[in-house]
């Protein structure tokens, strides 16, 4: 039997407001590590939740992982399961990982610096606030233009997200992307 490594420690995109906007709790979840490290909590379609990046993920992992609540354990995205079925291998898991990593690097500073959140955000609510800056705009569309690299980055980026990495069936958490019009959440 072969060994696999984790190749979650090198992610964490599900975690830091890439994928998801809030990670809805269960009863039983013990909720005080997470209150302990800042999470905001939220009912968001009509489900206790916490909201995106999640506060203790630190470094590249969970520093509450012993405590983690259970959609987090049970959690697994589309290339874990093709890893794990050994469709992918560890070197193309790290590749796309690091290359998506990259994507995000470039975009979410992007819009942060644009979007100029009051909070911390997930990647769609940063993308959301562009949106409504852009419509603010006298000319939306010139602002639109100006900001065409970001634009063609934030759908580059929804793209691999869509194709590698975001839950398929049987596990559909559909309920926001980045346009913002489909809420993506880590949940049932």
């Amino acid at each position: 039997m072969t060994v696999r490594k984790n190749i979650c420690i090198d992610c964490g995109l599900c975690s830091d407001g890439t994928i998801f906007r809030y990670v809805p709790v269960r009863e039983g979840d013990q909720l005080e590590p997470l209150k302990a490290a800042g999470a905001v909590f939220a009912t968001m379609n009509d489900t206790p939740s916490f909201l995106l990046p999640c506060p203790a993920f630190r470094d590249g992992c969970c520093s509450i992982y012993e405590s983690r609540p259970a959609i987090c354990r049970e959690y697994r995205c589309s290339l874990l399961r093709r890893y794990e079925a050994g469709e992918v291998s560890l070197e193309e898991a790290r590749a796309l990982i690091i290359r998506t990593m990259a994507l995000r690097d470039r975009v979410r500073p992007a819009l942060t610096a644009f979007a100029k959140p009051e909070t911390s955000e997930a990647l769609s609510g940063l993308y959301r606030l562009m949106l409504a800056k852009f419509e603010a705009m006298p000319d939306p569309a010139h602002a639109r233009r100006e900001m065409a690299d970001l634009l063609l980055d934030i759908a580059g980026l929804r793209v691999v997200l869509a194709r590698e990495f975001e839950p398929r069936a049987p596990e559909p958490h559909v309920t926001a992307d980045l346009s913002g019009e489909v809420d993506r959440t880590l949940g049932d």
